[in-house]
């Protein structure tokens, strides 16, 4: 393994860093390398993390412009302790400060939008869960994005567990903004969490769904949500509180006869 493809992102779980050795703590921002899958298949190249303080100290170029990722050479990367903190300490904060990929992402992407259709769907996948991170919930990938996973890619619950709930989502990206999904993707969807304790489920897509995907959710009585290009747009600039948002919820709701609830 000569060069390192270093995609900077939370922790979703404990690791250890590959260069110090010290311990990456769940749900900080750290460094992972993802292999080529070519290098995975004939060369045995594995995932591996590393932390902030190893990578910064090679004085890493600038990121790629969509994927936010780093080149560095694997022998350039020398383990961060005692005196090589101290060193960290004189380079500029800008270039140490830790963001997450959907933040980067907005500011990209708003002066042109069709920045996220060039987006891996791995990456695509990731930047969904770090959305999902920045709304208060807990997101768990579920296996890789190309294994077969029942139809769900991610889990996520609240952070915060005054009200705990389980929700599945399924993360579908298209190179082609024109692509629409269609009701059959939703009705799979309808069968994967069904029976499995789940309270929600979320569909996201870069794209759009077409008029009957949209009439089979509303069918499931707003178990299921349907999210486009158009949300995730909101959701880059941190809106999550919307009224687009609350489409699925009625304005009020009658009990019986007589008797209704006003929601909103």
């Amino acid at each position: 393994m000569s060069t390192l493809y270093l995609l900077e992102t939370r922790a979703a779980k404990t690791y250890q860093c590959s260069g110090c050795g010290e311990t990456i703590q769940r749900g900080t921002m750290h460094f992972r390398h993802d292999p080529y899958p070519m290098a995975r298949l004939y060369r045995g190249e594995k995932y591996s993390h590393w932390c902030s303080k190893c990578v910064m100290a090679t004085n890493p170029g600038p990121k790629q412009q969509v994927t936010h990722r780093l080149y560095v050479r694997r022998a350039d990367i020398q383990p961060a302790h005692g005196s090589d903190l101290v060193q960290l300490s004189l380079f500029d904060p800008v270039r140490i400060k830790l963001i997450g990929i959907g933040r980067s992402l907005s500011e990209r992407i708003s002066g042109n939008p069709t920045l996220i259709h060039s987006m891996s769907p791995e990456e695509f996948e990731e930047f969904i869960c770090e959305r999902l991170y920045a709304m208060g919930f807990e997101p768990r990938q579920i296996g890789k994005t190309f294994q077969a996973d029942g139809g769900i890619d991610v889990v996520f619950w609240p952070r915060e567990l005054s009200f705990p709930f389980l929700g599945a989502a399924q993360v579908k990206h298209h190179k082609s903004p024109k692509v629409r999904e269609g009701p059959g993707i939703v009705r799979e969807f309808v069968g994967s969490i069904s029976g499995r304790h789940f309270s929600a489920g979320i569909i996201v897509t870069n794209t759009s769904f077409s008029p009957n995907a949209e009439w089979v959710a509303h069918q499931q009585g707003g178990l299921i949500r349907l999210r486009g290009f158009t949300d995730i747009c909101r959701w880059l600039e941190n809106n999550f509180s919307a009224d687009a948002e609350w489409r699925e919820i009625p304005s009020f709701i009658e009990l019986a006869p007589g008797v209704s609830v006003k929601i909103r």
